[in-house]
């Protein structure tokens, strides 16, 4: 009866023993899944936060050194990497340069030992010397190669792998390792690179997913940075093209003088923004009206700073001159210095004399005026010889040009035009011409300048219709009341 006793006190420590290991394993068992759903929640979270944070970095401003931390944290976190690094291709791609680093990133260049001592002394330091140091795109480095190749590389085992620099510092040594390229479609960005996982472990297959997937989203944000930073870009120059279009448009003039035997009507159409034509009235005396129409050589920007400058030192020569041949050189001496070798301006100036009612006109390689005589009758171009400005220094300026005097009579009328009228061109490449303009003056000429300067513009647009403006159109009516 004792053994039987024994035996079943020898039983029931052994059944408990076993029960306890059953509830112990459960228990460890409950705590590995609790363990395992919290990381899954913890990674869950990581990911929310990340995609909360990506869109709120989508404003109309995007910081990009902001949307790569994002998205560089992210991989971190997941990954419990203790280092991380974006590097993008330069706009040559000659090099990759660092532009994101977090944590301590080792170099995957060989570095000089009293600079790697410096370097783990503080993050800054090395975030500093990374960003400063491209790769070139010939390197050997596991970041150019990833990023050349387009192929990503996890070496959860580096330790002792000759593809990575080695360090005497044990904090820049790498044990663990994944870089994987960035790319959009068929453009190559970079590489995102993670080094060494916290606690001395090594990075896992899972690791290398959570990295990859978050490189295609990052990929996939930066091309839209670029595309927000260009959209961004446009809309500043379209604002600071068209303040260039109100100023040009305060530098013309905002209405024709009121001249006592004289009706003058202008226009002027930009090809783009602005304008490399101009037009300008210069009172020169009492009794005398100056007129200029000029042509600056390109369209856009450049042309329009031209014809500024331009306009700035006619109107600063012609005020008290009386002859238009004289104002053209004097222009010509200050202006051809600083006007590139590529670049010329063409310009006609009359003066008028409201007394008198002759014209005085000289022309510097411009377009031929046209002048309409014997009530539209009679349609000429006047010949006045010259050359453009800013092409010669003044000696054969001067020599060259000339004006000619016009005696006006009632109802004669002088067109001064650009040549993006004449050379405005259809469908099929015809170009308007001089005919054309020539049955302009002749039909509308009797209904008054203004009509008759509309109905110019219309006529080249609908002889155009379909095609782009090419050329700035400006032109200019004076008639003999």
């Amino acid at each position: 009866m004792e053994a039987l006793a024994w035996m079943f006190a020898f039983v029931g420590v052994g059944a408990s023993f076993v029960l306890y290991w059953l509830l112990d394993r459960a228990n460890r068992r409950e705590d590995d899944l609790l363990a395992t759903v919290d990381s899954q929640h913890q990674e869950k979270k990581v990911i929310f936060e990340f995609l909360h944070d990506l869109g709120e970095a989508f404003t109309e401003h995007i910081d990009k050194p902001y949307l790569l931390n994002i998205i560089l944290r992210c991989a971190m976190r997941v990954c419990e990497a203790r280092g991380g690094a974006v590097y993008l291709w330069n706009q040559s791609r000659t090099e990759l340069k660092a532009v994101q680093v977090n944590g301590i990133f080792p170099p995957p260049f060989p570095v000089d030992e009293p600079i790697a001592d410096k370097l783990v002394t503080r993050h800054e330091y090395l975030e500093s010397f990374l960003k400063g140091e491209p790769i070139p795109r010939n390197s050997q480095s596991v970041v150019a190669q990833v990023a050349q190749s387009g192929r990503s590389i996890a070496a959860y085992d580096a330790a002792g792998d000759t593809r990575f620099p080695q360090f005497k510092d044990e904090s820049l040594r790498v044990v663990s390792y994944i870089a994987v390229p960035l790319h959009y479609r068929e453009e190559k960005l970079g590489v995102m690179a993670l080094a060494n996982r916290e606690g001395g472990k090594q990075f896992t297959s899972a690791d290398f997913d959570v990295v990859k997937s978050v490189a295609d989203t990052a990929a996939y944000a930066l091309h839209s940075a670029q595309v927000y930073s260009q959209l961004a870009e446009k809309k500043k120059i379209d604002h600071d093209l068209q303040v260039a279009r109100e100023i040009q448009r305060i530098l013309l003039p905002a209405s024709a003088p009121k001249l006592e035997n004289f009706e003058i009507c202008a226009i002027n159409l930009p090809a783009q923004h602005v304008s490399g034509d101009y037009y300008d009235f210069i009172q020169v005396d009492a009794t005398k009206v100056g007129i200029v129409i000029a042509d600056v050589s390109g369209k856009g920007v450049p042309a329009s700073l031209i014809m500024a400058m331009c306009r700035s030192v006619l109107r600063s020569k012609a005020v008290g001159c009386a002859s238009p041949a004289q104002v053209l050189s004097a222009v010509n001496r200050q202006l051809q210095p600083d006007i590139r070798e590529d670049m010329f301006i063409t310009m006609v100036y009359i003066i008028l004399d409201t007394v008198t009612r002759q014209v005085r006109l000289a022309r510097a390689g411009h377009e031929a005026p046209l002048i309409c005589t014997n009530n539209f009758e009679l349609v000429q171009p006047i010949s006045a010889p010259g050359m453009a400005l800013g092409i010669d220094s003044g000696e054969v300026f001067d020599e060259v040009i000339q004006e000619v005097v016009i005696a006006m009579q009632a109802k004669d009328t002088i067109i001064v035009y650009t040549d993006g009228i004449n050379e405005a061109m259809d469908a099929h490449g015809e170009e308007f011409g001089r005919e054309h303009l020539k049955t302009a003056l002749k039909t509308a000429g009797q209904k008054g300048v203004e009509f008759l300067a509309k109905n110019i513009v219309e006529r080249v647009q609908r002889f155009s219709s379909g095609q782009p403006q090419n050329d700035d159109i400006t032109l200019a009516a004076i008639q003999r009341i």
